[in-house]
Formats: C-alpha cells, sequence, structure tokens
C-alpha cells in the first residue's frame, strides 16, 4: 500500500458531468473525497460508487467560499471543476469562473495546498465572450499568484451523458434540419469523458513535477468543424443531412431570445463564443503519452449513446 492511496481529494463540481466520473475514478482508487455541494441529493449517486465513510459531503456556498477553509485545511490536493455555461440571475461568469478560482488560490496557497484548476480552451482576454474572457481571468491570477498548481484547458467534452452532442441528436427527433451558425466553421478537438478524467487522475495522483504550474491543453485526436460534428450526427441517427444556414444578425437575436429560457440551448454568449477556435493540434500528445495509449475516437464512441436518438420503425 502506498501512502498516495489515502490522499483526500477535495473536489469542487463533483456532481456534474466531469466530477461524476472523475469522482468514480478517484473512488476506486482508494482516495478519499470531501465534496462541497449546495444541493446533497444531486451526490447520492457518487455516494454509492465508494465505500462507506470515502466520501466525504459536506455544505457549500459561491457566496461563503469561507465556510469550506477547514475542509482546504484538511484536504491534500484541492480540484476546482466549477464552471457555468449561461449566466443565471444569482450566478454570473465572473462570480464563477474569477472571484471563485481568486478565493480558492488564496485559500489554497495560504495552507500550501496543490490546486487542480478546470478551465476552458479558447479562453482569452481577447473575446466578446465574457465566458472565455471570465475563464481567461480566473487562469491568470492563478498563474500569477500560485506556486503549485495545474490548470487543464479541455475542448468541447463528449459522452454517455454530455450535452452537446446529446443536444444536437435530441434536436434530430424533431426538427428536419440543423442550425448552422459561423457557416459552421468554428473548429472543435473533443475529448472523451473518460480520456479526460483518466488523465486528471493521472495529475493528481502524481507527485513529481511533470505538471507542476503548467497549464494543459486537453483535446482528443482529431480535429472538427462545426458542421462535421453535426453530420456525424446525422450519419448516427441515419438521417438525410439537412442544414439551415443561420446568419449571424439572426443568430444573435436568436441567442438573446433563448437565453432568458430557465436551461437555454442557445445563448448570444454562445454565439459570441463561436468566433473562436477550440483546438491544441499538438495537445493530445501529451494526454495520448501520460495515459500510454490511444485516444477515443469520437465517431465511435459517440455511435454507442447517440443511437437512442434513432426513429424506431
Amino acid at each position: 500500500e502506498s501512502i498516495m492511496k489515502n490522499k483526500n481529494i477535495l473536489i469542487l463540481g463533483s456532481s456534474g458531468f466531469i466530477g461524476r466520473s472523475l469522482t468514480k475514478k478517484l473512488l476506486s482508487k482508494d482516495y478519499y473525497i470531501t465534496s462541497p455541494v449546495r444541493n446533497s441529493d444531486k451526490v447520492k449517486r457518487n455516494i454509492l460508487s465508494g465505500d462507506i465513510g470515502q466520501i466525504n459531503i459536506v455544505p457549500f456556498s459561491l457566496s461563503n467560499i469561507h465556510l469550506i477553509e477547514s475542509d482546504i485545511k484538511e484536504a491534500d490536493i484541492i480540484v476546482n471543476l466549477l464552471g457555468i455555461l449561461f449566466e443565471k440571475p444569482n450566478n454570473s461568469f465572473e462570480n464563477t469562473h474569477y472571484h471563485l478560482p481568486k478565493v480558492l488560490t488564496d485559500l489554497t496557497v495560504k495552507h500550501h495546498k496543490r490546486l487542480v484548476h478546470i478551465s476552458s480552451l479558447g479562453s482569452t482576454l481577447n473575446t466578446k465572450s465574457s465566458y472565455l474572457y471570465s475563464k481567461a481571468l480566473g487562469e491568470q491570477y492563478i498563474e500569477s499568484n500560485h506556486d503549485n498548481f495545474t490548470i487543464i484547458k479541455p475542448s468541447i467534452v463528449f459522452g454517455e451523458e454530455d450535452n452537446f452532442l446529446n443536444q444536437f441528436g435530441y434536436m434530430t427527433k424533431f426538427l428536419p434540419f440543423l442550425p448552422l451558425y459561423k457557416k459552421g466553421k468554428t473548429k472543435f478537438q473533443p475529448i472523451y469523458i473518460d480520456d479526460l478524467t483518466s488523465f486528471m487522475t493521472e495529475v493528481i495522483a502524481s507527485d513529481g513535477d511533470s505538471f507542476l504550474n503548467k497549464s494543459i491543453d486537453a483535446v482528443g485526436p482529431k480535429i472538427y468543424s462545426f458542421k462535421e460534428i453535426l453530420e456525424l450526427i446525422f450519419e448516427i441517427v441515419k438521417k438525410k443531412k439537412r442544414f439551415i444556414n443561420i446568419p449571424d444578425f439572426l443568430a444573435s437575436i436568436q441567442g438573446r431570445l433563448m437565453g432568458n429560457l430557465p436551461n437555454p440551448p442557445f445563448t448570444y454568449d454562445q454565439f459570441l463564443s463561436l468566433s473562436h477556435d477550440s483546438i491544441s493540434p499538438n495537445g493530445a500528445a501529451l494526454i495520448k503519452a501520460t495515459l500510454g495509449r490511444e485516444l477515443s475516437s469520437m465517431n465511435l464512441v459517440a455511435s454507442n449513446y447517440l443511437n437512442k436518438f434513432i426513429d424506431k420503425v
């Protein structure tokens, strides 16, 4: 038994898509996990996959992050997965992607803890998208003020429960066509959830300097344009490929209108972020080398879970 085994990992955002997958992996490797959550019902699923006492649920609130200072003090590594895709009246991009990492950075530096922070590929201060801008601000604060961090920047993450491919797969059921924004030219380099969280597990397990104070692009093996991703979905669900080109002015109106929905499928800010590619041509090499295997192909994996959208005859 290595000492490593019993490290205590504090995970912010453990009930999300990436959080559930990462938690499962860490539990199977005998780590202890502290899960600060706003709503404890959401982590019931996680608890079931661990041994009794292996996962510790603590209350959390974005407005008072200091509540978890004692938990940070007790933990060995802090993992921050908190991110939002659209703003709510009580929760802004700036709050989640900048203010939170800032407070976390200060607390983890104070208690000499390592911080693993998940951001987003394509984040930049040179953008009209508040999502990408706030992500860049958060990264910048960590890089300038921390001495023991790893930042991981995934492109689109796909998998069984993703809200990207599934959303478009679902749309093919009741729309004769799929919408193309920016002529479908925006490029992505999607990474499979399992590859991403296996990589994160390696980063967490590494005691050396291999990932120390680095910002790492987390991408899959292949670059796709937005249009190619939608074409792939049409192929998997066995539908004729039909697109409608949405000109920018219409897309921005559509984004502003849909953005008011409680769970918007598309927002004005997402429209703005489509001006930026989310790719890293050499990024897959490090992930592949760390995992010691090929990375999963979206064509293969997605056909296993998008087939639920094929019309039953």
